[in-house]
């Protein structure tokens, strides 16, 4: 187990110093938000879905993608994807930093909730789910021939198991499992868990994230060593701790606690980033 420590802040310089710097930056922040805004769009596609339902598909591709991202949200699934590639719930760990991948050298698709469903509960494990995620999967092979993972934060992890257990083998790299879902909650909506995927199945590497801090009680970073344990085929699992980042500004089972890695996004998708890189093939 690794543990990463983030969340340092550099000295501040002088006051004529800050100035020149808040004019250039004025003018980077310019550049970078045209460009952000064009990178946001992407493209967008209505893939086919189990039961004759479309599902909405938001692509982003990287020049010379070292790898391509099949990313699950956490909550109801529900990322109201619109056709421009704006998103109308955006607030999940992997929506907020779609671009922050694309800067590592990752090409991202991000799913919205089949139309012929309300919302992903209790469905993310199920062998329709993982025909849809199989027709993700060919459409980004349509795209990139980088090697594709699966990656999922809290409810989310459900989905990148649940897939990465009924694949054949050679359709995936890896998996890679954020604030993973280890706990059944009390509302019927929260009975599903990674553990109800066959996580024996799984025969890629895995990577588990977890920050020091998540006080969600769905999702303990201490259920890291049961996951693990349950990945008997997996030619490789590391688990990784963080910690840091800004105090919670939503319950702690919602996005923008440490559940989320709030304050520490950028690090975290570095980190994991870097570990993709390492471990693809």
């Amino acid at each position: 187990m690794s543990m990463m420590q983030i969340g340092a802040r550099p000295p501040k310089g002088s006051r004529p110093a800050r100035c020149r710097r808040a004019a250039a930056l004025s003018v980077l922040a310019i550049a970078v938000a045209t460009a952000a805004g064009a990178l946001a769009a992407g493209t967008t596609v209505d893939l086919p879905a189990s039961g004759g339902a479309k599902e909405r598909v938001l692509y982003l591709p990287a020049g010379n993608a070292s790898a391509a991202l099949i990313m699950f949200p956490g909550g109801n699934g529900i990322v109201k994807l619109g056709p421009d590639g704006s998103f109308g719930a955006g607030g999940n760990f992997l929506v907020r930093t779609r671009e922050e991948w694309v800067k590592q050298g990752m090409s991202v698709a991000i799913p919205d909730v089949p139309t012929n469903r309300s919302d992903l509960f209790n469905y993310r494990t199920t062998p329709d789910y993982a025909d849809d995620v199989a027709k993700i999967i060919a459409y980004v092979r349509t795209q990139t021939k980088a090697p594709i993972w699966l990656v999922g934060t809290s409810q989310g992890t459900n989905a990148a198991a649940g897939a990465a257990s009924r694949l054949t083998h050679g359709e995936i790299a890896g998996v890679v499992l954020t604030s993973t879902l280890t706990r059944e909650g009390g509302k019927p909506q929260f009975k599903e868990t990674v553990f109800k995927a066959n996580l024996a199945a799984i025969n890629v590497p895995v990577l588990i994230l977890s920050h020091t801090g998540d006080a969600c009680d769905l999702t303990p970073p201490g259920d890291a060593e049961r996951i693990k344990s349950a990945l008997k085929s997996s030619p490789k699992v590391e688990i990784v701790m963080v910690s840091g980042g800004l105090p919670p500004q939503s319950p702690p089972c919602e996005a923008r606690a440490q559940h989320g890695f709030l304050g520490i996004e950028p690090e975290v998708v570095a980190r994991i980033a870097g570990w993709i890189k390492s471990n693809g093939r």
